[in-house]
């Protein structure tokens, strides 16, 4: 058993945390399996309860870890991995890019107005509407994104009569097969906790963090062909970024 270093200018519960996450990443520690409890943990390491209980919060937050009421503290499924790069790519396309299956629930199809910033992104005047499409999406049948897609109406009339068929396929497919073309695509990211409706259709944690993703698809003429407000929890998914130095 790893011994955690007194004299070692790292804090003592962030070694705990290296210890464990090391675990976890070896499988000594198997996804949905207990971990040891914290006066085991105590016992084991010979630290107080409150750098245990650190190390397990931290290890909560970045995904590793999650609880469960009355039950313990269990390891995490491996988080899903998109490579952010220069290439555009479906979601669908990503998972399976991964060795995964994609796969999704379409729960609502609808014709809306939108809000203001919905009509902003894809450039409406007051009188046009949007198609809405609210669909979950999987990777092997684990719910690992929320998603509201939102495509001009009526350039999208056809999309939206064939809307089940983007349930658990690509919606990007099915849009390049109606003559909206993805061409380019800009992203906004930013960290936030899940809302009540994620948490009740992800069966994530109430206190699930996450990064919550804005983005305007268009098309080669530069017109936006959709907007999509996507959340995903950090239990399940995960965003790699590369970026090279620009030549001088």
């Amino acid at each position: 058993m790893p011994i955690l270093e007194r004299s070692n200018p790292l804090p003592l519960y962030y070694q705990l945390k290296e210890v464990l996450k090391q675990q976890i990443h070896s499988g000594h520690l198997a996804p949905h399996t207990a971990i040891p409890s914290e006066p085991e943990l105590v016992a084991q390491y010979h630290v107080s309860r409150a750098t245990v209980r650190q190390a397990l919060t931290e290890l909560v937050h970045e995904g590793l870890l999650y609880r469960q009421h009355g039950r313990g503290t269990f390891v995490c499924e491996p988080r899903v991995q998109q490579r952010v790069a220069s290439e555009l790519k479906s979601f669908s396309e990503e998972l399976r890019r991964r060795g995964l299956k994609p796969g999704g629930m379409l729960l609502v199809s609808e014709l809306v107005r939108g809000s203001q910033h919905v009509r902003e992104q894809l450039r409406l005047n007051d009188e046009e509407q949007v198609v809405r499409l609210e669909r979950i999406r999987t990777a092997d049948g684990e719910a690992i994104a929320y998603e509201v897609n939102y495509l001009p109406y009526p350039r999208a009339m056809n999309v939206y009569q064939r809307a089940k068929e983007a349930a658990d396929g690509s919606l990007y497919q099915l849009m390049a097969s109606e003559g909206m073309v993805p061409y380019m695509a800009e992203h906004v990211f930013k960290g936030d906790k899940a809302n009540e409706r994620e948490i009740d259709l992800l069966k994530i944690p109430a206190d699930e963090c996450g990064m919550r993703v804005e983005c305007t698809t268009f098309d080669e003429t530069g017109a936006p062909i959709s907007f999509t407000e996507a959340f995903y929890p950090s239990s399940r998914y995960e965003f790699q970024l590369t970026l090279r130095v620009a030549s001088k």
